[in-house]
């Protein structure tokens, strides 16, 4: 059975042969693990983007960056990476909760139990997430389709083949060489699911998945696995709209296969089908929290972009302005954004690269660039909330009329109460 490692966010990895204990903020894996995660942070396309590897004290690390999610290493070992909140169980939770909201993505369909199933390891989850689309799928019947077949029969069935005819049964005048369409179950959609059902069934632990697998193959028994998913994946492509509804079942099976090659050309490319970078897992949850449960006698834009920081170059407006969130409510005009970064409630913890609180500059820029470019006078920052930030901090003054505040968004508690926290706080600046 497959083994998880699990590490926060920007958290250390060192081998075992070479750390007798953990690296500071981290974890020790054996050294055929660390080895299959260096090789990825120097041979892989887009490893940059979530390892880095350095040297401390002539012992090797690796560091992975603000992804969080699942990077499957082998048939064998899983890498579990968690946003950095207190607690394993807690953070796997609120990961969970929040992948929930990521747009474009099939999580909506994770259960409210597995969210609060603190134990389960992401994989046993996003098992279960496949598990509840193929179901939805397969319990309103397997789609069969009809498919070209050539055979030699002793009748005209379909068309006759002339080349064909001349070239095989040129001795059997009996024989007929023919293409003809046959209805069948056997189609790259349904072999793509069977080939997924029969791998995962070699890798869950969950008996209750195992008891969901066993019952969906036999649904699928007359369908053969595929025997190249690749190919299977492109026919999938030009299937139609007479597949339409197994689109989020294969999204989660072209995720779940990929990382173990399973047949599906990968070449130098690294598979981050079950990763997602922490900054927009932050933005969509909070977006979609206040698109939900905002006042409803206001109006929430999504990322609008109808300002320009420049208003005429050559001719023509340029260099869109796209804040994650505008409400409007009669004159007033609220923007807020999101950074997933971590910073103190300590004025005194800023540094020669940032600034006070910990605050960027650019973050401040950026807002007053928004402020001014869509009228607006109460900006907001909004940060995940820690130990020592739970609180708004005190006000800033860009000028006389802007104000920028920096507020806290608890990640624990519900997404409602946050909201309603967070618009209470809002509405009595109007």
């Amino acid at each position: 059975m497959p083994i998880t490692y699990t590490v926060s966010e920007n958290g250390l990895i060192g081998s075992i042969q070479q750390w007798h204990e953990p690296p500071p903020d981290g974890i020790q894996v054996p050294d055929e693990v660390f080895q299959t995660l260096r090789r990825f942070a120097f041979e892989v396309e887009q490893a940059d983007a979530l390892l880095t590897y350095s040297v401390q004290k002539n012992r090797e690390l690796i560091r992975v960056r603000n992804y969080v999610g699942l990077l499957p290493l082998s048939n064998r070992a899983y890498l579990e990476i968690l946003p950095k909140i207190e607690g394993v169980a807690t953070s796997r939770t609120v990961l969970l909760k929040m992948l929930r909201r990521l747009r474009n993505s099939p999580f909506r369909m994770i259960r409210d139990t597995h969210t609060g199933a603190t134990s389960l390891p992401l994989w046993e989850v996003f098992v279960g997430a496949f598990l509840t689309n193929a179901e939805v799928v397969l319990q309103q019947g397997v789609q069969r389709a009809y498919v070209a077949q050539e055979g030699n029969e002793r009748f005209l069935r379909g068309k006759l083949q002339i080349a064909r005819q001349l070239l095989e049964n040129a001795f059997h005048a009996e024989r007929l060489a023919v293409v003809y369409d046959t209805l069948t179950a056997n189609v790259a959609s349904n072999r793509i699911l069977k080939t997924t059902l029969v791998y995962l069934k070699k890798t869950t632990i969950s008996l209750a998945n195992q008891r969901r697998i066993q019952l969906l193959l036999s649904l699928l028994d007359e369908v053969p696995p595929s025997e190249s998913i690749t190919a299977d994946l492109k026919a999938v492509q030009r299937a139609g709209r007479l597949f339409s509804r197994y689109e989020q079942a294969l999204i989660w099976a072209e995720a779940l296969l990929s990382g173990q090659g399973m047949g599906v050309e990968m070449g130098r490319k690294m598979s981050l089908s079950l990763l997602f970078p922490m900054e927009r897992v932050f933005e969509d949850y909070v977006a979609y929290g206040i698109r939900t449960y905002w006042p409803e006698t206001h109006e929430v834009r999504i990322q609008e972009s109808s300002a320009h920081l420049v208003d005429e170059h050559v001719g023509e407006p340029r260099f869109k302005l796209r804040p994650d969130i505008i409400v409007r409510h009669e004159t007033q005009t609220f923007v807020l954004d999101t950074k997933w970064k971590e910073i103190s409630g300590n004025v005194a913890s800023g540094t020669s690269t940032v600034g006070t609180y910990g605050i960027e500059q650019a973050d401040l820029y950026q807002l007053y660039a928004y402020g001014k470019k869509y009228d607006a006078n109460n900006l907001f920052l909004i940060y995940p909330a820690n130990a020592t930030f739970r609180e708004p901090l005190s006000v800033f003054g860009y000028d006389a009329t802007t104000r920028l505040h920096v507020v806290p968004f608890d990640l624990t508690n519900s997404l409602v109460h946050e909201v309603e926290k967070l618009a209470r706080y809002a509405l009595s600046y109007q």
